[in-house]
Order: structure tokens, then C-alpha cells, then sequence
């Protein structure tokens, strides 16, 4: 049985690697365009979704807030897109492709039936036959079990320049959204990542970031928790508890002899887990105008 499953294994893994050739193919030669695969997507989503809205792009095709929004933003400039207000509900938008993005979406669509005719062109009915029920079948089995299980989260313990990207948006996304934060958090964002990281662990579903924690050195026996955020979707899942859990036990492996925070006292979510791992507060500093709000900074310590 285990032969089997490392044979199915590497044979799966081999078709990937296949078809990720084929898709880049298609996207050399089918486009021909600045359109990238998941930006002429969310055209041909955006072209037969009635009322189409940047959520249910994002939730289509499991794609990221932030990304989504940059994508939508650079179509609305170059006049691709244009969006409208729900009458229902004024805080979303509508959005439609413009005369000039219909006319480049219909270009693009032209040209991908064009190389697809052209890859099928020598091959004969009954294998071209063959294939598309081929494809067929592999929709049909990984629909079926991959559409209604719960989403599996992992964590990786390496982070790539696209990570910080993500972690600075979620964060700033996430404080201003709850808290009202204003643009100077961004700032202080930045700055945070000038500092000396020790490590990082980003929590994955389906690829998707969902979660982080990090740890910024402060000397040999000292260590500060940064960046901790779990997406609201998955906060009753367990997986700050994992984050936070994963940190600790990495520092009492390198014998680090204290971890500190800071965080401010209005944010009560996480208040609770760092009580439950050990945390406590040992500073509290006067209440000032931080970030476009009246808050009061708190340090947690918890000795290893």
C-alpha cells in the first residue's frame, strides 16, 4: 500500500509539473498580452457574473483581498472596468467591464480559442475524444474531493519577500477596518521589518494566507512577538492557539530565556491566549494619540 500511494504520489506530482508547462504555454503564446492567467480570469469573471462584486472575485477564485483590490484598481485606471454602488447596500460596488475592457476581454478570448485549436489541431478525433473526457474525469474526482472537506491549514516557517507584501496589508487592513487606525500604522509597519527577524510562520489554507506570528531578535536571551494575526474566518479554528504555540516552543528549543510583546489595551482578542501560555503584563505606558487613536500600550513578558 505505501509503494502505491508514493507511486500515485509521484505520478500525480509528474502531471503537475506537465501541466504547469502546457499553462505557461498558453500564457506565452495564447495572450500575447500584460494580462497575466488570474488577471484574464477575473475578466472572464467579471464578463459573465451578473453584478459581479471584488468578494465574490476574491471567493471564486481563492484569491487574496489585497491582491484582488490591486488588480481591481489598476483595471478602473486604465479604464477596463468601472464600478457601481448597490442601491441596497452602499458600502459594496458592483462591477462591469467597460466598452474598451468587453472589447479586450473578447481579443483574449478570441486568441485562447485560436491556440487551443492550434494544440488540438493534429491530434485526431478519437484521441481528441479521449481527452476531454480524460479532463473530464479529473474535474469530476478532485471536485468531489477537494469542494467538501474542510480546508486543512499548514504552517511554514519561511517567508519570501511576497510574504512581508501580504503581512503588511493584512495588518494594516485589519486595524484600520476594526480600529480605525490611520495611514501612519503603515508607516510603523515598515519600520517594523528593519529590525533583526528571527523567524516567521505564515498558516495556509488551500495556499491562502490565513494567519502569522514572528519573532524579532532583541538580544541572545531575548526575543519580541511581532505580527500576530489569524483572518476573522478562521479565528475559532485553533489556529492562533497553533501560531502562538509554534513560537514558543521554538524559542524554548534555542533557549531563549523571554519572549515580549507589545500590543495596546483596546485589543482584547489575543488577551486571553497570552494569558493562557503564560504571558503577563509588566508595563504599561500613559495614554497618548497613536495612529489616529487615544490608546494605551501594554508590554506582556513571559519567562522561559
Amino acid at each position: 500500500m505505501k509503494n502505491n500511494i508514493n507511486s500515485c504520489t509521484c505520478e500525480f506530482r509528474k502531471f503537475n509539473r506537465f501541466y504547469t508547462n502546457v499553462l505557461g504555454f498558453l500564457n506565452e503564446h495564447i495572450y500575447d498580452s500584460p494580462f497575466s492567467l488570474t488577471e484574464t480570469r477575473i475578466l472572464f469573471e467579471i464578463y459573465n457574473t451578473d453584478n459581479c462584486t471584488a468578494k465574490m472575485l476574491q471567493e471564486s477564485l481563492g484569491l487574496d483581498r489585497g491582491y484582488v483590490s490591486r488588480i481591481i484598481k489598476r483595471f478602473e485606471k486604465e479604464n477596463i472596468i468601472y464600478k457601481q454602488k448597490c442601491e441596497e447596500d452602499g458600502r459594496n460596488h458592483f462591477v462591469y467591464l467597460t466598452t474598451s475592457g468587453i472589447s479586450i476581454y473578447k481579443k483574449l478570448e478570441e486568441k485562447a480559442n485560436h491556440q487551443v485549436e492550434y494544440i488540438l489541431k493534429d491530434i485526431d478525433d478519437k484521441n481528441q475524444k479521449e481527452l476531454i473526457d480524460s479532463m473530464k474525469t479529473i474535474e469530476c474526482i478532485l471536485s468531489q474531493h477537494l469542494h467538501h472537506k474542510e480546508s486543512v491549514v499548514s504552517i511554514r516557517d519561511y517567508y519570501l519577500s511576497e510574504d512581508i507584501k501580504i503581512i503588511i496589508e493584512k495588518q494594516r487592513a485589519f486595524f484600520a477596518d476594526t480600529y480605525g487606525w490611520d495611514e501612519t500604522f503603515l508607516d510603523y509597519l515598515y519600520e517594523t521589518f528593519d529590525a533583526e527577524i528571527e523567524k516567521i510562520w505564515i498558516a495556509e489554507s488551500g495556499g491562502k494566507f490565513v494567519g502569522c506570528i514572528g519573532l524579532v531578535k532583541h538580544n541572545e536571551k531575548t526575543v519580541q512577538l511581532r505580527w500576530f494575526l489569524v483572518e476573522s474566518a478562521f479565528r475559532k479554528e485553533g489556529i492562533g492557539t497553533q501560531l502562538l504555540q509554534t513560537l514558543v516552543d521554538y524559542c524554548k528549543e534555542k533557549k531563549y530565556e523571554r519572549i515580549f510583546l507589545w500590543t495596546v489595551s483596546s485589543m482584547s482578542t489575543a488577551r486571553p491566549l497570552y494569558k493562557k501560555f503564560g504571558f503577563e503584563i509588566t508595563e504599561v505606558k500613559k495614554e497618548k494619540l497613536l495612529w489616529g487613536q487615544n490608546l494605551t500600550e501594554e508590554c506582556w513578558d513571559l519567562k522561559l
